[in-house]
C-alpha cells in the first residue's frame, strides 16, 4: 500500500437489491426493494487512489457523450432510479419500488423517503422530472436523449411518486435508466455542474485539479449505509507506460484500464498486485464516414473490411488481448452474433471490389483520439490498406479536438474508437450520429425491436440489423476491448466485468 494507514473503521458499503430480474426482464410487476444486511470488507485504510487513462472534458455529463464523465460520476456522486449491477441485473436505488404497467406503457417510480443532496436539497419527484425532461428538451441536444425517445411525459404524482407514460413500449428503457442520462440532478445547480457536480451519492465531489486528478469524499449525509472510504482520488496519466509504473512504484491503488497490454508481464510476476480481465461493451470500430465519397460506395467500404486482418490489428496492437468480431455487437449483448465470416482477409478481394468501383488512387485521412488502442491500431490498419493501395494520412488529436471535429462536426474519413456505451446499436438507425449511416430500414427495425415485448423476437429483429450494416459494410469492426485492471493485493470490492459505464467505487476496501 502507499503507507498511509489511518485506524480502522467499521463502515457498511451500500449493497442495495431488488428483484427486479435482470436487465433484459421487463415483467409487468411491482418490483419491491429491500436493503441487503450484507457488509463490505471493514478497511482498514480510508483514502483510495485510481489511475486512468483519459479525463473527463468535462463534469457535464448531460453536455458531452465522453463515457470518462460517467465513469467516475455515475453511482459515485450522481444516482438514477434503478442501477445495473455488477451481474447485469438491475436494481432498486434511488427507487424503492417500480412498477410496470401490463401494456408496458406506463412505468410509476416510488422514491426512497428522506432522499437528499450533496447541499441538503431534498430529492423529490419534481427533480426525477426535471432530469428526464431535461434529456428530452435541452439545447443543444442531450448526447444520449434519443434512448428516452419513447416517453412521452413524465409527471409527479406526489412527491414521491413519478410516473413515465410513454407513446409505445420499450424493452431498453429501463436499462438506459441505470446509466448517465438517467441521473437525477438538482436544478439548482445546473449551472455549476460542469465543474462542481452536485448529486445525492455516497461520494461529494470535492475538487478537480485539471491534468491532474479528481477527488470525491464520503458523503457524511448519505441516505444510505456509508462507504468504507474517506476519499477516492481518480489521478489521471495519459501516457500508458507512466500509468504502468506509477502502478509499480506505490503511487496507485488501481490501475482501472491497463491500455498497454504487454506491460502485464510486470505486475504477473510481482505478488503484490492481482491482475483482472473483466468484459466491456466496447466494440472498437473503424468507423467510415459514408457521407463522403468514395465512402458512399458499398464496394469500397466492403474493400476495406476485406484488407484488413482483424486478428493482425489485435496482436501487433493490443497483444493479443481482445475478442474479434464481425459486427456491431459483443458477447455482453442478449442479440450477440458472430459474423466474422462476411468479411474474411482477403486482400485480393479487396482490390477486386476497388476496380470494380472504378477507384484507382485513394487517400483517407484516419483522425484518431487518444487512446493507445486508436493510434496502435491506426498504424497496423494504415499499413494494411496501403497493401491495396489505399494511403492514409494519420492525424492525432486531443479528445476535445476529436469530439468537436470527428463527433459533432463529422469532419473525418475514417476514425477509431471504442464505443463502450452498452446497447447503442441504435445509433445506426440515427441519421444524425457521426459516421453518417442513413438506412431508413435500420431505422424502422431498430425502433420495432425496441417496441418488441416478445424477448427470442426481439433479438431476432436486432439480429436483422446486425445483418444489414454488415452486409453494407457501414464500418469495420475490429475487437472488443477487454477490461485490464490492476489492484494491489487486500484490494476489494472492485468488479473486473464492466457491463455499463460506471466505475462504482461504492463497495471499495482495502486491507492490506
Amino acid at each position: 500500500m502507499r503507507g498511509r494507514i489511518s485506524s480502522l473503521l467499521a463502515a457498511l458499503a451500500l449493497v442495495a437489491t431488488a428483484c427486479a430480474g435482470t436487465a433484459d426482464d421487463t415483467t409487468t410487476t411491482t418490483s419491491e426493494v429491500e436493503t441487503s444486511t450484507a457488509e463490505a470488507e471493514v478497511s482498514v485504510q480510508t483514502d483510495v487512489v485510481i489511475g486512468l487513462q483519459l479525463e473527463p472534458p468535462t463534469l457535464d455529463l448531460t453536455s458531452s457523450p465522453a463515457a470518462a464523465i460517467p465513469q467516475v460520476l455515475l453511482y459515485n456522486v450522481y444516482e438514477t432510479l434503478v442501477k445495473l449491477e455488477a451481474d447485469n441485473s438491475i436494481t432498486g436505488l434511488l427507487a424503492e419500488s417500480w412498477e410496470i404497467s401490463e401494456d408496458e406503457m406506463t412505468y410509476t417510480f416510488v422514491l426512497r423517503d428522506g432522499l437528499t443532496f450533496h447541499n441538503g436539497n431534498p430529492l423529490t419527484a419534481e427533480d426525477v422530472v426535471y432530469s428526464i425532461t431535461n434529456v428530452l428538451t435541452k439545447d443543444p441536444a442531450h448526447s444520449f436523449a434519443s434512448t428516452f425517445e419513447p416517453i412521452d411525459e413524465v409527471t409527479a404524482l406526489d412527491e414521491r411518486t413519478v410516473q413515465l407514460s410513454l407513446s409505445r413500449p420499450s424493452a431498453n428503457l429501463i436499462f438506459f435508466l441505470t446509466q448517465g442520462q438517467g441521473v437525477i440532478l438538482d436544478a439548482s445547480e445546473a449551472d455549476a455542474m460542469a465543474n462542481e457536480p452536485v448529486g445525492s451519492g455516497p461520494f461529494r465531489f470535492r475538487s478537480w485539479a485539471v491534468g491532474d486528478s479528481i477527488v470525491f469524499e464520503r458523503n457524511e449525509g448519505y441516505w444510505g449505509d456509508a462507504p468504507a472510504l474517506d476519499t477516492v482520488t481518480f489521478r489521471y496519466i495519459p501516457d500508458p507506460n507512466a500509468l504502468s509504473n506509477a502502478m509499480l512504484s506505490g503511487d496507485l491503488d488501481i490501475l482501472a484500464g491497463l491500455s498497454a497490454p504487454e506491460l502485464l508481464e510486470a505486475f504477473e510476476s510481482d505478488d503484490r498486485f492481482t491482475v483482472l480481465e473483466g468484459l466491456t461493451h466496447g466494440e472498437i470500430v473503424l468507423s467510415l464516414n459514408g457521407r463522403n465519397a468514395p465512402l458512399d460506395d458499398v464496394r469500397v467500404r466492403r474493400a476495406i473490411s476485406h484488407a484488413i486482418d482483424n486478428q493482425a490489428v489485435i496482436d501487433l496492437a493490443y497483444a493479443g488481448y481482445g475478442t474479434v468480431i464481425g459486427t456491431f455487437s459483443n458477447p455482453l449483448e442478449p442479440w450477440f452474433r458472430d459474423l466474422t465470416d462476411m468479411y474474411p482477409y482477403d486482400p485480393d478481394r479487396a482490390r477486386e471490389l476497388l476496380d470494380e468501383a472504378n477507384v484507382e488512387e485513394l487517400d483517407l485521412r484516419l483522425v484518431l483520439p487518444p487512446p493507445s488502442y486508436a493510434s496502435r491500431s491506426g498504424e497496423v490498419i494504415a499499413s494494411q490498406l496501403a497493401e491495396v493501395g489505399i494511403d492514409v494520412e494519420i492525424v492525432n488529436v486531443e479528445w476535445g479536438v476529436w469530439l468537436e471535429d470527428v463527433f459533432n462536426s463529422h469532419d473525418f474519413d475514417m476514425s477509431i474508437v471504442a464505443h463502450v456505451e452498452p446497447r447503442d446499436l441504435f445509433q445506426y438507425g440515427n441519421t444524425e450520429y457521426y459516421w453518417g449511416d442513413e438506412t431508413p430500414e435500420v431505422a424502422a427495425l431498430v425502433e420495432a425491436a425496441d417496441a418488441e415485448i416478445d424477448e427470442a423476437a426481439r433479438n431476432d429483429t436486432y439480429a436483422s440489423v446486425l445483418q444489414l450494416i454488415t452486409e453494407r459494410a457501414a464500418d469495420k469492426w475490429l475487437f472488443v476491448l477487454p477490461a485490464i485492471s490492476i489492484i494491489e493485493k487486500g484490494v476489494t470490492g472492485f468488479e473486473a466485468d464492466l457491463p455499463g459505464l460506471a466505475l462504482d467505487v461504492t463497495k471499495l476496501a482495502i486491507n492490506p
